[in-house]
């Protein structure tokens, strides 16, 4: 075959009317081009003559490797039976790189012993990178989803029909279904409570809202409920109307679940189960803010000479009578009714919708009886009585706090008459109680504030010997705010840390004393320039004290504290080779507080200690991010890189692209041995022949472009291995 393109009669005049770039060729086993319009040439970028001198005519010649077979096996087929063939494949360009063309051909006469074809190519390099980004997007879509337990789904309001991802069925074991009714579209696994709030979701979705999110119970096939968060958004044609809803449900039935046993841990008495202080008054006080149109009563209760008790059987001792007392009184009250523990030995029960005040005299008898006979029959045998002060809604007050001073007076008057006796308040006795209080609401209760056996004498000591020995700084830090708060009766214990730039701070721990409401949400991405350089109050003395904060100077300083309904404050700088860093703060918020100079120095040797190895902890986070960030760098290169010890050849690192080549291949292996199978080093080595870069691995049928490097991995002499993947180039 003569290597100048031949020019067939006719060819010219037929390539004018066909778009596109066209070419001629036989049908023998090189598709040698004997003609060609400039379209083709100018698509290649080579000329007639550089296509015959450096292919020899040759089309086959041009197709990239990977593809010529398959091209050759469906052309070939094709063109055998006289029918038209459409290929995709890459062809060569003169600049190096590689175009993808579909290419349209079919058999159209003979040309001497061969059959001839004519074909048109059509570029489609653009389509088809586009094409490998949708997979490769997809593909990374796929992977994130099988990662994730989250359910996708998606309702159409045409057909009326809900698709959702495989999880749904792998967490209900059933399909989703809808329930349709009073215009509303309603999951039918919903749980009879939330319908409400479904119908309500349903409504706004199809009045336009564009993001939604509830909280939901949905059944599975178990018929247990799980709670699910649900997020949505919708879908809307040109003239407004619904077309799609799409969202996302997880699940979140454990964080449900926790949520509410720390709830009632928070407002439940630790001894009893009874409410806590804080939720008895919380509970009280949203009761009588709705004005409530019907009598209820308040008792308080104050166990007598509880103190002998204790003294006579010992403090577990008066916890199991406490138990015992809190159990009587829970019988004799409605579900309805608020039964809680306010001090040591002291209780208050709010009865609601009570007939009248002579109702609330009977359950008061009922009340005296349970103390009196509840050990009559007890091996010790022992009494145990109260005394009762009652106050009246409305005649007494109508809120909170007018009734617990006046229920507060009647109690003293029932001590004062020799205790075991209950006293109604009265109108007439107001004057002469007015301004007392001689409860313990708002006091400490024993049993909570006795510190535990294993905390020494020496607070101090014990901070650090927690510290030293945790696994866990975090919980560490939570524990000892806490135990620091609850020795020093604060009401908030907390940490803020500055930002890299010190230009602001977060609060990073919170610990509150019972009834203080937590702030730390609120306080994070702290502007220290806001707060008219709130920094500067450590500039000069690493403690800042302030028994009264309306003696401050600052406007922006005072209404920070008053947010928190903060009355005084005592914060200790943290400090990092002189620089100011954060600080660590106890709050008093029940009113002015006097700090001593022991609490003082106490307190700020404490923050010292805390400071110390939290910022321990900081600096390891920083370089273990730092070390996961330079890992996460080689896991992204497209080389295979591992580390080597320099004398044995024993492999301490592997990035994921090897990991990948060979999952067997691990840290501890001599690279020799993992990679090649061998049980001695490598003849031709790159690491021992410098001038050796390109090596064949006949295991994997690989070939790769070896970059070696020396370096400390852990203080051990060791090589950084790069292996570039060139099996492409060494195919052509």
């Amino acid at each position: 075959m003569r290597h100048e393109l031949i020019s067939l009669e006719g060819d010219d005049d037929l390539f004018k009317h066909i778009p596109g770039s066209v070419y001629r060729c036989l049908h023998d086993k090189y598709f040698t081009i004997i003609n060609a319009n400039q379209d083709f040439f100018d698509l290649v970028g080579f000329s007639r003559e550089e296509i015959a001198a450096r292919f020899n005519n040759r089309l086959i010649d041009m197709i990239h490797p990977f593809e010529k077979e398959d091209v050759v096996a469906k052309m070939g087929k094709s063109l055998s039976d006289h029918a038209k063939c459409a290929c995709n494949y890459r062809i060569l360009c003169k600049d190096g790189s590689y175009k993808w063309i579909l290419d349209s051909c079919r058999a159209i006469g003979n040309a001497g012993e061969y059959e001839t074809i004519l074909g048109i190519m059509v570029e489609t390099t653009e389509i088809e990178n586009t094409r490998e980004e949708l997979e490769l997007s997809l593909d990374r879509h796929r992977v994130i989803m099988e990662q994730t337990s989250d359910i996708l789904f998606e309702w159409d309001a045409k057909t009326e029909r809900i698709l959702c991802s495989s999880h749904w069925k792998e967490k209900f074991g059933c399909e989703p279904s809808i329930e349709i009714g009073d215009s509303c579209y309603k999951l039918a696994h919903i749980h009879p409570d939330d319908l409400l709030k479904a119908q309500k979701l349903s409504k706004e979705i199809q009045e336009g809202k564009s993001y939604l999110t509830t909280e939901l119970r949905i059944r599975d096939k178990d018929e247990n409920y799980l709670w699910c968060r649900v997020r949505m958004s919708n879908q809307f044609d040109e003239k407004g109307a619904l077309i799609k809803v799409i969202g996302i449900i997880q699940d979140i039935d454990e964080e449900k679940r926790m949520i509410e046993n720390l709830r009632k841990r928070a407002e439940r008495d630790a001894l009893t189960g009874l409410y806590n202080r804080a939720e008895t008054q919380k509970q009280i006080r949203t009761y009588l803010e709705q004005r409530p149109d019907e009598y209820s009563a308040l008792f308080m209760i104050d166990t007598d000479n509880f103190k002998l008790v204790n003294d006579s059987g010992g403090h577990l001792f008066g916890d199991a009578v406490l138990s015992e007392i809190a159990a009587g009184m829970k019988k004799i009250v409605r579900k309805s009714d608020i039964v809680g523990r306010i001090g040591g030995d002291e209780f208050t029960i709010f009865v609601k919708n009570i007939t009248s005040a002579a109702a609330a005299e009977i359950k008061a008898q009922q009340l005296l009886d349970i103390f009196h006979h509840l050990f009559e029959n007890d091996k010790r045998g022992f009494e145990i009585t109260c005394s009762i002060g009652i106050s009246m809604y409305p005649r007494d007050g109508i809120d909170f706090q007018s009734l617990y001073s006046c229920a507060d007076q009647a109690l003293y008057e029932a001590k004062s008459r020799n205790k075991n006796c209950f006293v109604m308040h009265e109108d007439m006795a107001r004057s002469r109680f007015s301004g007392i209080n001689h409860s313990s609401l708002g006091a400490a209760i024993d049993s909570d504030m006795r510190a535990p056996e294993t905390v020494p004498e020496d607070l101090v000591n014990y901070v650090f010997q927690i510290l030293y020995d945790t696994d866990d700084t975090d919980e560490a830090i939570q524990l000892l705010l806490e135990i620091v708060g609850k020795r020093f009766d604060v009401s908030r214990a907390y940490i803020f840390e500055n930002t890299e730039d010190g230009k602001f701070c977060d609060n990073t721990y919170e610990w509150c004393n019972e009834g203080i409401v937590p702030e730390k949400e609120m306080l994070q991405n702290m502007s220290y320039d806001a707060l008219d350089s709130y920094a500067d109050l450590f500039r000069e003395d690493p403690i800042f004290y302030c028994r009264d904060i309306y003696k401050l100077s600052s406007e922006a300083q005072i209404a920070l504290f008053e947010q928190q309904n903060i009355r005084s404050t005592l914060q200790c700088a943290m400090m990092e080779k002189n620089h100011f860093v954060g600080f660590i703060g106890f709050d008093e918020c029940t009113g002015n507080r006097l700090w001593t100079k022991e609490e003082v120095g106490t307190l700020s040797r404490i923050s010292q200690m805390l400071s110390t190895f939290l910022q321990k902890k900081r600096a390891l986070e920083r370089d273990q991010r730092t070390v996961n960030q330079l890992r996460n760098i080689l896991d992204m290169q497209d080389a295979y890189i591992y580390v080597i010890d320099q004398s044995t050849f024993k492999m301490f690192y592997l990035n994921q692209k090897t990991k990948l080549l060979d999952e067997s291949a691990k840290p501890g292996m001599f690279c020799y041995e993992a990679f090649f199978g061998r049980t001695t080093p490598c003849v031709n080595c790159p690491v021992s022949h410098e001038e050796i870069e390109e090596v064949y691995n006949p295991k994997y049928g690989v070939w790769t472009k070896v970059h070696v490097e020396p370096f400390q991995w852990e203080e051990r002499d060791a090589y950084l291995i790069s292996c570039y993947d060139i099996t492409a180039y060494m195919k052509k």
